[in-house]
């Protein structure tokens, strides 16, 4: 929470005229490189230009920094170097805990330093290095203003001395794009966190009132003849291990799989502009595994996106994932490709009272993909990706004469993805981008395009913005559809209180769910809210306050009808103790018709009011054993039907190697009425009692800043007992049925992951991995917990280990050596 916080500040900065001009710092040219050992001791680091008098940003903006920092920089023919020297009056206090690269969680001071080599006031690069000497860096864009999913090839060294310590960096030139051309200006921050104070401070002064990004960092002068290398790397890959799996649960039979693979993920920098990647015949096998639930809702659960290829450098792709929203309607979802196999579910209608399915893979294989992208002297940014998956096949058994037959899932399939991107004065920008599916044999395919725009005046203190969305879909003998969606708001974004209004509409036919996700349909929205935010509050128990409103009016579109009111308030705040507290309130106020509950279209559930309230609690997270707690409670007002939700999550830190936490989140609802089945031409409701709870335990071990364990498990149980059915009547009431039926659901889950990591050599890594799955679900929905605990581990269950070596290969580097060494 601690680095997201300072990538928030970083990416979101504004320097007033209290603070005069923007500050510039001079980088100087050197023959002699460092050695980079966090010493700061050569003679290329005298008589060099110095940055320092930071400013706080938290938690009082404006104060001169409670302890000195100095930053220099120098450059030669192949790379830049940062040297900075954080000096503390008590150096027996810094924070250096241990951790994982890119972990915002450490408790460990750090410091970082952020490029703008476009100095375009838009796109940035950020480097960070905790006292530990453990490295973070993301990329800043305008659809993602913080992407830690980037990854680049970095030195960093750290040290401790009497006085406090000192950080050496050494970014090539090869890590980064930069224009042609012989004098270089770009855009630049240095901070410096110093977790006992919870400071933040940086070089360029940060105001929480003035909206902005990284058009507000300082300049950085005096880059001369410095030429963008050729970007080349590969990163061949071997993997081993095995699998065992169950093919059957009663009895219990087994069936070992042994894995074996290779592949190669290759960069290749066309110009100094743009990038080419590709991975060959890729193996997603190692990422961490999903947190599957019970869902019995009419909207698919949504998953984050674990794949390296499709985390890193995909910001250009990401044109409505709005500041990084996870739960946004997005035109490009990448887990759709290689995601589930499009006729997955037909397997269990089409298998036999006789037949076992025996295999049915829920997710597709890829061939490749390949990805461009990059951006213009003009600020033009244009991306393509483009992704082919494999055929999947789901095999079937016959009990009787022991035979089997496949099933084809899915065709092959060509995923692609366009986008145009045109940055704009004033921060403002307008895109285009267009995704495309298209599945061999008689399969449906897919279009979509659209536009983004996102204006802004000059003073940055007005912003007008939206898209608009066209989808095509072409299914054969089933007919082709189209539709439209589109969302135009303005935003008054300066200063404590700002205030939204906002407008959308989406057709009936509107589908953008081949390539991306969208939950809704056939809907108008009318919105507005307000929000106001004071991080200067120097008397009193509060270093900041926030509190928000929001109020939206819905309707179909086709016909032209009621739907509902939706609205949320509430209150956040940081005490001067670094607590954190939160009230939060979502309702429905008045009587309203769901039309997707139903699962039917042009059909509706009238549903009564209702109103969810939350409270939330975050201890001091600069200590080594914090906790945050969420407590909430909905209800309606119709037949009683109270919902009540926890959550718990402590963590602790042992010392500087060890970090455990731990995550607990219970849930009770009570009454509920929902979609339960068809009976003929009928829709039957139920009334249910669901239990939920979830708990994950973390632990972490760090050998050193290159070497680390991870062990994570979890177990998850939900359960579904019906207790009445109905009859969804025409105008959306309920009705009395005769309908019975077992319907109970008893849903478990337990995973583990555990991780070995060893970055054996700048960009090469040595991983050993073991999981476990178990997956059981019947229909007793009346167990307890005790006994579903014991269940799911008596059931068959999947382990997997395997190892992983990447290696790492840059040209730059290899030329080099082959100079050095004749």
């Amino acid at each position: 929470m601690k680095v997201t916080f300072t990538i928030i500040l970083l990416f979101f900065i504004e320097i007033t005229a209290v603070f005069g001009q923007k500050p510039t710092i001079e980088a100087t040219r050197v023959n002699s490189p460092p050695k980079i050992d966090g010493a700061l001791d050569e003679v290329c680091w005298q008589n060099v230009p110095i940055a320092s008098n930071f400013i706080t940003a938290t938690p009082e903006y404006g104060k001169s920094a409670s302890q000195r920092t100095e930053t220099k920089i120098i450059y030669d023919d192949v790379a830049i170097y940062i040297g900075s020297y954080m000096y503390d009056s008590t150096p027996g206090k810094i924070k250096h805990q241990l951790s994982q690269r890119d972990n915002a969680d450490a408790l460990a001071d750090h410091f970082v330093v952020g490029f703008d080599t476009y100095d375009d006031g838009i796109n940035g690069y950020r480097f960070l290095v905790t006292a530990a000497g453990v490295q973070y860096d993301e990329k800043g864009s305008p659809s993602n203003d913080h992407d830690d999913s980037w990854d680049a090839v970095w030195q960093s060294a750290v040290s401790i001395k009497k006085d406090g310590w000192v950080c050496e960096i050494k970014i090539p030139y090869s890590a980064i794009r930069f224009p042609s051309k012989s004098l270089q200006n770009w855009g630049i921050q240095f901070g410096r966190e110093i977790i006992r104070n919870g400071e933040l401070s940086t070089w360029s002064p940060i105001d929480p009132k003035v909206a902005g990004r990284i058009n507000q960092w300082g300049k950085l002068i005096g880059l001369e003849n410095i030429h963008p290398p050729l970007r080349l790397s590969f990163s061949p890959y071997l993997t081993a291990g095995f699998q065992v799996s169950p093919t059957s649960y009663d009895p219990p039979e087994y069936v070992t799989d042994k894995l074996f693979g290779g592949g190669v993920d290759v960069k290749y920098g066309i110009n100094e502009s743009f990038t080419l990647d590709a991975t060959l015949i890729p193996d997603f096998g190692q990422v961490q595994s999903d947190n599957i639930v019970l869902n019995i809702s009419p909207f698919e659960t949504k998953f984050n996106e674990k794949r390296p290829f499709f985390t890193e450098g995909t910001e250009l792709f990401n044109q409505d994932n709005v500041n990084g929203n996870n739960n946004s309607p997005q035109v490009f979802y990448s887990r759709r490709i290689g995601g589930q196999p499009i006729y997955r579910f037909d397997v269990f209608n089409l298998a036999q009272d006789n037949e076992t399915i025996i295999k049915n893979p829920s997710d597709s294989k890829l061939y490749n993909a390949t990805k461009f992208s990059g951006r213009t002297d003009d600020g033009l940014g244009i991306g393509i990706l483009n992704a082919v998956s494999r055929p999947s096949y789901a095999e079937i058994k016959n009990d009787e004469t022991g035979t089997t037959r496949k099933i084809q899932t899915a065709t092959v399939t060509n995923y692609n993805v366009f986008v145009l991107d045109q940055s704009l004065k004033h921060n403002s920008k307008i895109s285009l981008e267009n995704t495309n599916v298209w599945r061999s044999g008689s399969a449906p395919d897919a279009n979509v395009t659209s536009s983004h725009f996102d204006f802004r005046d000059k003073e940055n203190a007005w912003k007008l913005a939206g898209f608009a969305n066209f989808s095509a879909r072409f299914d054969g003998a089933n007919g082709n559809t189209n539709g439209g969606y589109y969302n135009v708001n303005l935003n008054d974004i300066k200063g404590k209180f700002t205030e939204w209004v906002w407008h959308e509409v989406i057709t009936p036919n509107y589908n953008q769910n081949d390539l991306g996700i969208l939950y809704y349909s056939n809907q108008m929205t009318n919105g507005a809210g307000f929000n106001y935010y004071n991080q200067e509050l120097k008397k009193g128990h509060f270093s900041s306050i926030n509190f928000w409103t929001s109020i939206n009016f819905k309707t179909q579109v086709v016909p032209l009808q009621y739907q509902e009111w939706e609205g949320n308030s509430g209150f956040s705040c940081q005490f001067k103790n670094f607590y954190q507290a939160q009230i939060s309130i979502y309702t429905k106020p008045f009587w309203y018709y769901d039309y997707y509950e139903p699962r039917v279209a042009g059909r509706r559930y009238y549903s009564n009011p209702y109103a969810y309230l939350n409270f939330f609690l975050g201890t001091d997270y600069r200590k080594k054993l914090s906790l945050n707690g969420n407590l909430g409670y909905g209800d309606g007002a119709g037949p009683d039907n109270p919902f009540v939700d926890l959550s718990l999550n402590p963590k602790w830190t042992l010392n500087d190697h060890v970090q455990l936490s731990y995550s607990l989140y219970v849930s009770r609802d009570l009454g509920t009425k929902s979609y339960v089945d068809m009976d003929n031409s009928n829709i039957i409701f139920g009334a249910r009692n669901t239990s939920t709870v979830s708990n994950t335990l973390s632990a972490d071990y760090a050998f050193n800043p290159k070497m680390i364990f991870t062990f994570r498990a979890r177990y998850y149980w939900s359960r579904v007992n019906w207790t009445k059915f109905y009859h969804l009547n025409e105008n959306g009431s309920l009705g009395t049925t005769d309908f019975t039926g077992d319907y109970d659901i008893n849903f478990n889950v337990f995973n583990i992951d555990a991780v070995f990591a060893w970055e054996c050599a700048p960009g090469s890594f040595l991983n050993v991995i073991w999981k476990n799955n178990i997956f059981q679900s019947d229909d007793k929905g009346a167990d307890n917990y005790y006994n579903n605990f014991t269940k799911t581990f008596s059931t068959p269950q999947t382990n997997g280990v395997s190892v992983k070596f990447i290696y790492y290969l840059d040209y730059q580097v290899l030329k080099r050596r082959q100079i050095s060494n004749p």
